[in-house]
């Protein structure tokens, strides 16, 4: 069976479409979604999501069912490129956005630093120090949530301490806060303190 891939990949709107099944798929779930869902998570609006669905459903990447009278549409297991397409949108994934956009809703927090290398956590080890670093205080359980939805189930290494904490390992030059700040490929979401300043 040859496949038309203009016919799959030509709006912004079909890609963020499929990533959300296709990482669906990823994590083990497959449980399906219904269109009003789709539009309120992926800010899209409700006819272009309607639109993308009935397409991708008849070219076969997606299936339907109704439960309690919605339409729940789910990955097709049996879709032929289901492997080529999930690798696709794990090696694209880039959760760098969803990450700023949950910080900016942590006033209680100073300093924010994510390593650049969790960009590619559904893929590839790696050995950064730590993946996320914050100083001050945030809702563990809210932000175990976060992370649970964005990266799958995926294991993130992250630490928190206080501000008190943070100084007094500063200044008895505690090695492993040093290497945790200047880690290659730190991203400083916020930095209230002026961290990076000092460091430079």
């Amino acid at each position: 069976m040859k496949m038309d891939l203009s016919k799959i990949f030509w709006s912004k709107s079909r890609a963020k479409v499929l990533e959300k099944f296709f990482l669906d798929f990823y994590a083990g779930k497959n449980e399906g979604f219904h269109m009003r869902g789709l539009s309120r998570d992926l800010d899209e609006q409700i006819n272009s999501i309607k639109r993308e669905l009935d397409n991708l459903e008849d070219l076969g990447v997606l299936k339907s069912k109704t439960q309690l009278r919605k339409k729940i549409f789910y990955v097709n297991p049996k879709f032929y490129l289901l492997k080529e397409f999930q690798d696709i949108f794990l090696k694209t994934y880039n959760p760098i956005d969803a990450i700023k956009t949950y910080f900016k809703t942590q006033h209680l927090l100073e300093v924010v630093i994510v390593n650049e290398s969790v960009k590619h956590k559904l893929v590839d080890e790696w050995k950064a120090i730590l993946d996320i670093f914050m100083i001050w205080d945030i809702d563990r359980e809210d932000f175990a949530d976060f992370l649970q939805g964005i990266f799958f189930d995926k294991k993130l290494k992250f630490a928190i301490i206080s501000t008190e904490d943070f100084f007094n390992r500063l200044s008895y030059w505690d090695k492993l806060i040093h290497n945790i700040l200047r880690e290659k490929g730190n991203i400083y979401i916020k930095d209230t303190l002026k961290v990076k300043e000092k460091l430079d």
